[in-house]
């Protein structure tokens, strides 16, 4: 019975997560110049549903409400990097590519992450396979972006960039807050994250001129936000952390290489998005990275 719902928690994540990206882009399209306010409303309504459910899952006492330093430092960096940057980043980068390059370059965070753990935690230091996994990921990144000297300044290439910058806040999120000892609950602590995230990016969407007004929003824009605050993040980051504690970080983190493959599927069959050649061999080097950089952990998986 475990097992089952284990596997039935694996699939939700990936289905929910892959089609987020399909999500996103059908978003922007109903609320053109605003992709900061659209990130902002998708944490909110996150966090309108997953906060009172992290109150029940943490149980009798007050571990969903961040009281100590540690506690304050998890939610901080998870506001400023994880959630509110990071989307931030990635909704503003997908409204000049598709769902599947977002997808895939996005996938490369576990990767990155493992590099400034390296940095950051002395006792995690780089053996020559992790130092190898990385590189391929970031040949990966650059099959899929393909620089040229003719196409650096266009929008296609700013929006590789942001989505990759999106990567690596999830990264320094998620290795910053390694460094603070929290008692609160993760998911307490994840909820919190999207709820400061959202009310952070606000006020960032007005400085950057984006106008607040859901006047030209269709059914289907409500639909899209309905399952990216609900499905893709409630519902998933809930899953997600289940999952790491009844399978543990490293096979959790396996999900994120299923994501690009649903993210492909769908934005195909709906959006009419191409795949191409160099989508796949990019995610092919960025999977056999992941791959190099916990070898050790997924030999003792399989072992």
């Amino acid at each position: 019975m475990l097992r089952n719902r284990t596997a039935a928690l694996f699939v939700y994540c990936a289905l929910a997560w892959g089609g987020s990206f399909v999500a996103i882009k059908v978003g922007l399209g109903a609320v053109p110049g605003a992709p900061v306010f659209f990130a902002a409303l998708r944490l909110l309504t996150a966090s309108v549903v997953i906060l009172p459910v992290a109150a029940v899952l943490a149980g009798t006492g007050d571990r969903w409400i961040p009281r100590s330093r540690g506690d304050l430092a998890v939610v901080a960096f998870g506001a400023l990097f994880i959630t509110g940057g990071a989307n931030a980043l990635l909704f503003a980068g997908q409204q000049s590519v598709t769902s599947s390059v977002a997808s895939v370059l996005f996938s490369l965070n576990p990767v990155i992450a493992t590099a400034l753990a390296a940095v950051v935690i002395p006792e995690d230091g780089l053996s020559w396979n992790q130092v190898a996994g990385v590189l391929l990921g970031i040949l990966g990144v650059a099959v899929v972006a393909q620089p040229s000297p003719s196409t650096l300044g266009g929008a296609h290439v700013v929006g590789e960039l942001l989505v990759f910058a999106s990567a690596l806040f999830v990264a320094i999120g998620s290795v910053a807050s390694q460094r603070y000892p929290a008692k609160i609950d993760t998911v307490a602590s994840t909820a919190w994250s999207l709820c400061l995230g959202g009310v952070l990016l606000l006020p960032t969407a007005w400085l950057l001129g984006e106008p607040f007004t859901l006047a030209s929003a269709t059914p289907t824009f409500y639909a899209a936000l309905a399952y990216l605050g609900v499905v893709a993040t409630a519902g998933a980051y809930a899953a997600y952390f289940t999952l790491i504690a009844e399978i543990g970080a490293t096979r959790t983190t396996l999900v994120s290489y299923f994501v690009p493959l649903v993210t492909a599927t769908l934005s195909v069959a709906f959006l009419g998005e191409p795949v191409t050649l160099a989508l796949v061999g990019g995610f092919a080097l960025i999977v056999c990275g992941f791959l190099l950089v916990n070898r050790r952990a997924i030999a003792r998986m399989v072992a």
